[in-house]
Formats: structure tokens, C-alpha cells, sequence
């Protein structure tokens, strides 16, 4: 497989990659030339090249994903496994090629078993609050403890915007990886839309301790995230109002500080 937006290094992913990176940039513009040649309304053109068939799709903001599939692959979990990938892709077309070296270290094409779960982090499900997200309650920031409601809530606006730069799967993956190795963090459980969800319910404050292991781990969430893009805790985090700021980061004491 590779994937080819005209702007970095075309990746190429698969078992039997052979060619050196100066092979990929040829045959990535030589696609490049042949897809420019083709008609507006084609997006997808196959052909067969020696034993496999090769698949050319043209996504979105001048995308090009190809993929050489055997002849030993069913058709159906091609299509399937396919149809994710591209879904997952044009969430976020101008981040599409850091996205898919992400998936590529955790799907598996045409493959129903996968740690990461990936057919189910990619099924497509609405968020509990479309359009709005709300505003945590309680008092100025720093006067009580959080209660866990609140929390939630505050999560779930910082993975709605974080979704609108590294798309859903990979927020939902980059939750799963970042997550402390603190029991009582387990409760909390990251679902398909990218929302989160606690067994524990009501609104009891959390402890100091607790308070910080939730810090920590949207400071491991910020980290991860800045790998693939830069400033991603800057840019995650102008998103939250200064309450929410206040109860997931670890900010300096005064603002002049």
C-alpha cells in the first residue's frame, strides 16, 4: 500500500516493500501524472500488474491511496477493510499521511483480529451531543475538588477537538496508548465515537490524587498527539474554555507565572 498527497514523502507500507526511497518517489510521480491525466469524475481505476491487482483511488485535496492486492485476499474483507481505511483518511485529509503510518502499526488489511480493535474504532457512530459540547459546571476553577461528571465532560470537549486535527481513530488509539497504569483510571472507557464513558457515576469529588492521575494522562494524551503534529497541545488545548483548562493541565500557579 501506499499513500501519495503531492506535498511529503509518499509511505509505502506492506511486507514485500523492495524499492529504495528513490524507486517511491518515481512510481509515486508517475500515479501522481497518471491520475492527473484522468477524467473529474473517476475516483477509483484498477489493473493487473503480474500476480496482483492494483487499485488506484483518488480521495480527497488531491490524495491518491494504492493498494496491490493478491488474488488470495477475499474480495469482501478487501471492501470492507478498504472502505475504513479511505473513511478514516479524509477525516482529516491535510494530516492523511502521518494518520495512515499511525494505522499501519495497528490494522491489519482484510484481518477481523486486531489488539487494537480497529474495525470497531472505525465504524461510524454520532456523538451524544451533536454540534455541542457542554460546559462543565461547578464554580471558578481551583475552589473544589472536580466531581467526576465534570471531568467526563471536559474530556469529551478536548476529544472533540482534538478529532478535528488527528481524526477519530486515531484520538480513540492515542487515549487507549497514553492511558496511566493507575487502576482506577480503567473505569474510564473511550468509545467508538471518541467520547467517554465511567462506570462510577454521580458527582463525588475526586481527590487530589485522582485529580492528578487524570492530568497526567492528558498530559500523555497531549504528548502522543504532538508527535504527529506539532503544537497538537497548543492547538488541542485553545479549544477548552479556562475552566476546563484548569481541571485537565497542569497550569502555572498565577498567569504571569
Amino acid at each position: 500500500m501506499a499513500l501519495i498527497d503531492g506535498r511529503n514523502r509518499p509511505f509505502f507500507f506492506g511486507p514485500d516493500i523492495s524499492l529504495n526511497s528513490h524507486q517511491q518517489d518515481a512510481l509515486a510521480q508517475g500515479i501522481q501524472q497518471v491520475v492527473d491525466t484522468t477524467p473529474a469524475h473517476f475516483d477509483t481505476f484498477s489493473f493487473r500488474f503480474a500476480n496482483q491487482l492494483t487499485h488506484i483511488y483518488k480521495l480527497e485535496q488531491g490524495l491518491i491511496l494504492l493498494v496491490l492486492v493478491t488474488d488470495q485476499m477475499p474480495l469482501t474483507d478487501y471492501r470492507t477493510a478498504i472502505g475504513q481505511l479511505k473513511a478514516t483518511l479524509i477525516e482529516a485529509p491535510h494530516n492523511a499521511v502521518p494518520t495512515f503510518r499511525l494505522l499501519a502499526g495497528c490494522v491489519t488489511l482484510g484481518s477481523s483480529a486486531s489488539t487494537t480493535d480497529p474495525a470497531a474504532a472505525l465504524s461510524p457512530s454520532l456523538s451524544p451531543a451533536e454540534g455541542a459540547q457542554p460546559e462543565p459546571a461547578g464554580s471558578k476553577p481551583g475552589t473544589l475538588a472536580p466531581g467526576l461528571q465534570e471531568v467526563i465532560a471536559a474530556l469529551n470537549h478536548l476529544s472533540n477537538g482534538a478529532t478535528q486535527y488527528l481524526g477519530k481513530t486515531i484520538v480513540i488509539n492515542t487515549w487507549k496508548q497514553s492511558r496511566p497504569a493507575h487502576p482506577w483510571l480503567e473505569q474510564f472507557e473511550v468509545q467508538r465515537d471518541g467520547y467517554f464513558a465511567a462506570a462510577a457515576q454521580g458527582q463525588l469529588p475526586l481527590t487530589a490524587e485522582q485529580h492528578q492521575w487524570i492530568k497526567d494522562w492528558v498530559a500523555a494524551f497531549m504528548g502522543r498527539g504532538g508527535r504527529t503534529i506539532r503544537n497538537f497541545q497548543a492547538l488541542a488545548s485553545s479549544r477548552l474554555t479556562s475552566q476546563e483548562q484548569a481541571l485537565l493541565l497542569d497550569l502555572p500557579s498565577s498567569q504571569d507565572g
